[in-house]
């Protein structure tokens, strides 16, 4: 790669009277999200059984992240961010106290449908949300941001987590369906955040959004950076659902060591609050060293992790199992703060939906591979996944980008 190439100059600053009343808005928005979201799921087997949990994750998920790419090209080109955001977090909203009814009437495939549309509605915001944030942010200020963001999914998370833990312990399986149900009145709530939204005001200089055309980002030096966050995402991605089976000794039998139900949604609440800690101090560091340093020691960093996971037992594999919660808090934030940086305003959204494919891709193989890994030959699976974060750290020096791109902040 030329290291003379052209890179995206600096949008300006946001202005100062709308900028923070969005981002605000935007932030409570990614946190009622994730409070309902891991409120509902872990309450979805009540409902639906195994065959149809399968079918329906795999089609929701698959849907969600195809429709990334496409919305973002969308609001690229016609340079509307806020319409598919508002329109994304109301159809999340709305599908989940609907699946509350599915689950009082016993009919999975309600359950089935209202899920697919959860995710459809994360396929109209996702890649448009990233970018809207990136629109109102300048570059001095934006790592910051993005881990504040993170930090309001995994604190929404966290919330809702503890919520379902104390729902199931005090209602019958029967009833749980009322207890989704009640999430109406937080989505009458997001309703009202997401219609405050506002796209930034065109400035005369700014590019002309008609000249979007391609379905992948059309500058080098983003394609090199997903080509590192997809190979690194081998092991950044992986579930932390995984790393909390193996701490809490659950194997595919039964076994007198393993964590009872109780104390595994307590570390499914542990695990939520350690990255909500992580995503917090995130933004400050990575504003401060610039962005691609912050993620070349994360990946650096989750290759130690991993290599701890694969030799700890007992107690020191709830320390490392802790460490990946720390890492992984820290790094998806860096990573769309990198990628931000690295484009004009009019390819944001395409090139946060190529983040979002790439990450799906990874996150499916790295998954895919620990699963299976992990249930017939143990966890010798972390040492490769270690490997590959060492791998994505190195292309970073290795493909040779700008030293304006590699330096920006």
């Amino acid at each position: 790669m030329n290291a003379n190439e052209d890179v995206a100059s600096p949008p300006g600053p946001a202005p100062s009277a709308d900028g923070p009343a969005v981002i605000r808005r935007i932030g409570w928005l990614h946190f009622f999200n994730d409070l309902t979201l891991d409120f509902l799921t872990p309450l979805l087997p009540a409902g639906v059984g195994p065959a149809w949990l399968g079918v329906m994750e795999g089609i929701a998920d698959g849907v969600g992240q195809v429709l990334k790419l496409f919305t973002g090209r969308a609001s690229d080109r016609s340079g509307k961010r806020a319409s598919w955001v508002a329109f994304g977090y109301q159809t999340n909203a709305i599908a989940r106290p609907l699946a509350g009814i599915g689950m009082l009437l016993a009919l999975p495939w309600w359950i089935v449908g209202c899920r697919i549309a959860d995710r459809v509605g994360k396929g109209l915001r996702g890649s448009a949300t990233d970018a809207l944030v990136a629109d109102w942010t300048d570059d001095q200020h934006r790592g910051r941001v993005f881990s504040r963001m993170r930090m309001m999914d995994h604190l929404g998370a966290t919330i809702g987590g503890l919520a379902a833990a104390l729902v199931t312990f005090l209602l019958p399986l029967e009833q749980l369906g009322w207890a989704v149900c009640s999430l109406v009145t937080i989505a009458l709530l997001v309703v009202w955040l997401s219609r405050g939204l506002r796209d930034v005001p065109p400035t005369p200089s700014a590019a002309p959004h008609s000249s979007v055309t391609g379905w992948w980002p059309e500058r080098g030096p983003v394609r090199a950076a997903l080509l590192a966050i997809g190979i690194a995402g081998l092991a950044s991605r992986i579930s932390p659902l995984l790393v909390l089976v193996l701490v809490a000794g659950i194997p595919s039998t039964d076994h007198v060591g393993a964590w009872p139900l109780w104390q595994v949604c307590l570390g499914w609440a542990a695990f939520g609050l350690v990255q909500t800690a992580a995503a917090a101090v995130a933004g400050h560091f990575t504003d401060r060293v610039g962005a691609v340093t912050m993620l070349r020691c994360g990946w650096i960093l989750l290759a130690a992790v991993c290599v701890g996971l694969g030799l700890s037992s007992g107690a020191w594999l709830i320390v490392a199992g802790l460490a990946f919660g720390m890492v992984t808090g820290v790094i998806e934030g860096v990573e769309k703060t990198w990628i931000s940086l690295l484009i004009p305003k009019n390819q944001r959204g395409v090139s946060f939906g190529g983040l979002a494919l790439v990450g799906a891709g990874a996150g499916l193989l790295g998954n895919g591979a620990c699963g299976l890994w992990l249930a017939h030959y143990g966890t010798t699976v972390f040492f490769i996944l270690a490997a590959s974060a060492i791998i994505g750290a190195g292309l970073t020096w290795i493909v040779r980008l700008p030293a304006s791109v590699a330096e920006r902040r």
